[in-house]
């Protein structure tokens, strides 16, 4: 789900500490599991020291949009570089180029390498249903 910005924007950006960084091209592995990513370039990453997943708020294009947004090394897919990216719920566009802002909120789990792709997506769907419990709430 996407809300509109334009009038509470400002109030939204000064709720609590907002990270940002452009939206650049990834490996596009998450689309082809079903859990496409935007992956971030920080305009500071000496910020952002934790790795798991966690809930997210961001904006993007002056709309506030809920994900799930992961920090890590991407271990079961013997990946090595620290990646900064989110699945954006109820999302499905091109928006490579775009500035982003994303507010941190509670950590689902850490990162951890599974003996499978299947046990990734498995979990990957658990860690969805717990973020958007959080935000009905």
């Amino acid at each position: 789900m996407a809300y509109h910005l334009s009038s509470n924007l400002s109030q939204t950006l000064n709720d609590g500490q907002w990270l940002s960084g452009k939206v650049v091209r990834g490996l596009q592995n998450g689309r082809t599991f079903g859990f496409p990513t935007i992956n971030i370039e920080l305009d500071t990453p000496d910020l952002l020291n934790d790795t798991g997943v966690f809930a997210t708020e961001l904006i993007l294009n002056d709309m506030l949009y809920h994900g799930m947004l992961y920090v890590g090394t991407r271990p079961t897919l013997d990946l090595q570089s620290k990646t900064v990216e989110i699945n954006i719920f109820d999302f499905n566009e091109d928006c490579y180029g775009a500035e982003v802002k994303f507010k941190i909120g509670k950590k689902i789990r850490p990162e951890k390498k599974f003996a499978s792709l299947e046990d990734l997506i498995c979990q990957l769907k658990k860690d969805k249903d717990e973020i958007l419990q959080i935000f009905e709430n």
